[in-house]
């Protein structure tokens, strides 16, 4: 029996999240029960991504100002990949470089694409007048190269914006979290990861909505941006793998047809323009020791800090994949033996919280991969608030780190070994916290805040599985009917 799809009444936030609550009291308290939206929050939560695009504009106007190089640009923070590699790998002179194999360019095939585009543009515009009347010049191409980037990173932070409102289904206000995210202000201009997020919240979405076929077209967009969407296959199979979420493995297979069939189509043109140039980037990865910020890393600064010589990059790479093939294991069987089935995106979440603590390096602008998740699987704006504190002061003791690697520093003007090393545990420890939250959600869906409000199920997603078992129903948890909550959940609460 497939279940009629009903429009979610949307929650309000100042009633729902604790925090946001006691603030309220504040501003007159919170939405009466009563109150009900009478307009759509996408054009607040657009004004507040605008907001928050001026101020990461903002946070990088030092390098703007003074260029990207010296070991500047770590004490201001505003450090970019985007505009290194612009004349580091020879993108001013051979925009189309990064695809042609004619220099290298370590991305995957869609970010080498993007920023083949963007070079030349920038290109194009120095060779015009009005581009020099504007203030940007030939010498200084860099800047015109991140302004371009980052305007582009702009349009598609508004996209995420938007994708995360319509999954949040019945807690649109949710993705302000997304819109007004410490993480993202900071770390968006930094490198193209931004675009491969959005792909994997549109997969998050069109998986929700039960078109498979689209979710697995967007995993594989999302795969030649970066690798990590990659992993919403595994969050999709436990689902599948569960006899009472109404997901046959047809289902499973149709995202993984999809996402391989997208894949190809992208990446085989650009195995036959240059293959080289295209495996650049699995090379590295398979090539490269421990990254800075990672576990790893810190195990050799340990190491050399007492004499001792660390572990070479392909011991490495075995305990990491290892160990990320054990962290792998360990949410299959959580997602299999929990009483009710997990969110998809719960799911999501914590196979790539436990790739970004397992991988070989944690780049600071890899916070933003999990900021519409945290939106999604774990809304609780007071963890979501402590997490991005935390990497926040990553962000920081990282270029700090840099700082004091590259160039002559004074003391006073850095932070030393062992606060890098605390900053780096804290971003750990943060991130293993919410992981815990989501465990503990997904074990107990009386706790989830997602679960708490009734809502219809996801349209297409799935028909009503029969029960295990037959049992005493528990009582209704929370503010509003949840579909199945007791004894099942309703087969959509699954897919999001």
């Amino acid at each position: 029996m497939t279940q009629s799809p009903k429009t979610p009444t949307p929650v309000a936030p100042t009633r729902d999240d604790p925090l946001l609550r006691h603030l309220s009291e504040r501003l007159g308290g919170p939405a009466g029960r009563r109150l009900r939206p009478r307009r759509s929050p996408a054009p607040l939560l657009l004004g507040l991504t605008l907001l928050g695009i001026l101020l990461s504009a903002l946070t990088s106007q030092y390098c703007r100002i003074n260029g990207w190089g010296g070991v500047e640009v770590y004490h201001a923070g505003c450090y970019s990949d985007i505009s290194a590699l612009f004349a580091q790998r020879g993108l001013d002179d051979a925009p189309w470089g990064p695809l042609l194999g004619t220099g290298y360019f370590e991305y995957p095939v869609l970010t080498s694409l993007i920023a083949a585009l963007l070079a030349a543009a920038t290109r194009f515009l120095l060779a015009q007048e009005m581009t020099a009347a504007l203030g940007w010049s030939v010498e200084r191409g860099s800047l015109l190269y991140w302004d371009l980037s980052f305007a582009a990173a702009a349009v598609v932070w508004l996209v995420l914006v938007l994708v995360v409102m319509k999954a949040a289904g019945a807690r649109p206000w949710d993705a302000a979290i997304v819109a007004v995210s410490p993480a993202v202000i900071f770390g968006i201009g930094i490198n193209w990861d931004i675009w491969a997020v959005t792909a994997m919240a549109l997969a998050i979405l069109a998986f929700q909505r039960g078109a498979h076929l689209s979710a697995g077209v967007m995993i594989g967009v999302g795969v030649s941006f970066k690798l990590f969407p990659l992993f919403m296959l595994g969050a999709v199979l436990v689902l599948v793998l569960r006899r009472d979420t109404g997901l046959g493995f047809g289902v499973f297979l149709k995202v993984l047809g999809a996402a391989v069939v997208s894949w190809l189509i992208l990446n085989l043109p650009a195995m036959a323009l240059s293959s080289s140039a295209w495996s650049e980037f699995f090379e590295l990865s398979a090539e490269r020791g421990a990254g800075y910020s990672s576990p790893w890393y810190l195990w050799q600064l340990i190491a050399e800090g007492r004499g001792a010589s660390g572990l070479s990059a392909t011991a490495i790479s075995g305990f990491s994949l290892g160990l990320f093939a054990a962290a792998c294991a360990g949410i299959l069987l959580l997602g299999l033996r929990a009483e009710h089935p997990a969110r998809m995106v719960q799911l999501l979440f914590l196979i790539v919280a436990a790739f970004l603590l397992l991988n070989k390096v944690y780049s600071p602008q890899f916070m933003i991969w999990l900021v519409p998740l945290i939106a999604l699987a774990a809304p609780r704006w007071r963890d979501a608030l402590i997490w991005q504190g935390f990497q926040l002061l990553h962000f920081w003791a990282v270029w700090m780190h840099l700082a004091g690697i590259v160039g002559d520093h004074e003391a006073q003007h850095s932070f030393d070994t062992a606060l890098y090393i605390t900053a780096v545990l804290g971003h750990i420890g943060a991130t293993l916290y919410l992981m815990i939250q989501v465990v503990l959600d997904i074990l107990r869906p009386q706790r989830d805040p997602v679960r708490q409000v009734g809502r219809g199920p996801e349209p297409g997603a799935a028909r009503t599985p029969e029960p295990r078992a037959a049992r005493t129903p528990e009582p209704q948890v929370g503010r509003g009917p949840e579909p199945g909550s007791a004894p099942e959940p309703a087969p959509g609460s699954a897919l999001r």
